[in-house]
């Protein structure tokens, strides 16, 4: 019963990866959107510049936290025990003459005397337990504009990593794409040797016979012999190379050999692309200039060293010592609550070692060499631009060539077929006829193969390479 089970479940999984290869087969270009989407979600890059981003927007509201209230709750205890040291000064003072009025007397009169409180020489034992806690809230009303300038140099941080993550996926798009097309070359080759095949198939019987009745020579048929050899050692190494470019798609989309295997591609020109992009809409141009931005943004919150902070706080607190002596007086509990206070706190760094400075200049030469960076990249993507421009116009023009080339080529095969069977040629003219209309139709696919290719450069070269353009 469990093998029964387990065969079906084969069976399903079959039907399904069919079933898929049928319906793509139906669009080429949602065929290589199909694999587009696979191997940008299974791409490990991708996935980290994803969690990279995800990571810098979680800084990103951390630093806005900054404007949170705080609230802290605290508590200690203690046992304290020691000795009280009292050593004062005696204190001096004067007390005032005075004159007393007695009735039927003269008054008295008492002069003033020079009289001091002795001083203290005394220490005591003490022992008890301590208690404190509380409540304190925090909360920053201002930071000398660091946490807004901070805050913006971390949207522009985020915004460069997105159009990093945008170039990845139009390099991980070109990639498919010359694999893809690669496929449908060696396709398209296959194609062209199996049509070569049956052709010399069914010559070979006409020639079998023509040797037997003594109208060719063995030297004739052998040569028909060699060339049908040569079409299947051909077909045996696209035949490797298909295998080698299927397992490199599976690396790259995940997918099974089984659904890559299935699947049909044509190779056609692409004709409907539209050059309207330049270099400048490059991400990676896009990503310094944001670059630049958040830098500049930094050496902005770094003025913050010379501008105060303020800090509103409340605070409520208890403090207590229980069963405790000093001296012989025993007692079982002092404690002071509530103990409340709210107010604002001021901090204003008149000089800091000259740190706020030193921090500025390094933000001031991060944001020159961003734009030295930025500087070189462009030049760099402008070369690659008009080369890529270049290759385009020569690919397309070619295949336009080829295209004529090859209805030239099949006419001047199909006059050499008929001139061979009113017997004009001999069968190694056929075979050099057929050799050169081989060569070239694959020399055509070649051509679309290179077309194909500097087009989707071209886009990638201009930041136009995405899922949606390179299907048009």
């Amino acid at each position: 019963m469990k093998k029964g089970i387990l065969l079906s479940i084969l069976w399903l999984s079959s039907f399904v990866i069919y079933s898929r290869a049928q319906e793509l087969a139906l669009d080429s270009s949602r065929q290589l959107s199909y694999f587009i989407e696979a191997a940008i979600a299974h791409n490990k890059l991708l996935k980290s510049q994803r969690l990279e981003l995800e990571k810098q927007g979680l800084i990103k509201k951390q630093i806005y936290h900054t404007y949170l209230p705080k609230l802290e709750a605290s508590g200690t205890y203690a046992y304290s025990k020691g000795k009280l040291n009292i050593d004062t000064d005696p204190v001096p003072f004067t007390f005032p003459g005075l004159t007393l009025p007695i009735t039927g007397m003269p008054p008295m009169t008492i002069p003033p005397m020079d009289m001091a409180i002795p001083g203290l020489d005394h220490s005591m034992d003490y022992s008890g337990n301590l208690w404190m806690g509380g409540l304190t809230a925090k909360w920053t009303i201002f930071t000398g504009l660091k946490v807004p300038y901070l805050g913006k140099a971390m949207q522009h941080k985020i915004r460069a990593e997105e159009y990093m993550l945008d170039q990845s996926e139009a390099d991980i798009i070109e990639e498919v794409s010359f694999y893809y097309d690669n496929i449908a070359l060696l396709a398209q080759s296959s194609k062209l040797l199996q049509e070569s095949e049956k052709r010399l198939d069914r010559e070979s019987k006409v020639a079998k016979h023509a040797l037997q009745e003594g109208l060719i020579t063995q030297h004739d048929f052998q040569k028909i012999e060699i060339a049908i050899l040569e079409l299947a050692s051909k077909q045996i190494e696209y035949d490797g190379k298909r295998s080698l470019l299927h397992l490199k798609l599976k690396q790259m989309t995940d997918l099974s050999l089984e659904e890559i295997a299935l699947v049909k591609i044509d190779l056609h020109p692409i004709k409907s692309f539209n050059h309207v992009g330049t270099y400048l809409n490059r991400p990676e141009l896009k990503a310094l200039d944001e670059a630049i931005i958040a830098n500049e943004y930094k050496a902005k919150s770094e003025l913050s060293g010379y501008l105060p902070k303020a800090q509103v706080f409340a605070t409520h607190q208890y403090a207590g010592f229980t069963n405790g002596e000093v001296g012989p007086v025993g007692f079982n509990k002092i404690n002071a609550y509530p103990i409340n206070a709210v107010g604002v706190g001021l901090k204003w760094e008149l000089f800091d070692g000259l740190h706020t400075h030193s921090e500025r200049k390094k933000a001031k030469i991060e944001i020159l060499q961003t734009q030295n960076k930025r500087d070189e990249a462009a030049e760099l993507l402008m070369l690659n631009y008009n080369n890529c421009y270049s290759n385009f116009q020569v690919n397309t023009a070619k295949e336009a060539l080829k295209i004529k080339q090859q209805e030239s080529s099949l006419k001047s095969l199909q006059i050499s077929y008929k001139e061979y069977q009113n017997g004009l040629i001999n069968i190694s003219e056929l075979l050099e006829a057929l050799t050169d209309y081989e060569k070239i139709v694959l020399d055509y696919y070649q051509t679309v193969f290179d077309q194909r290719q500097s087009a989707v450069k071209l886009m990638n070269a201009t930041g136009d390479l995405n899922a949606l353009s390179i299907q048009k």
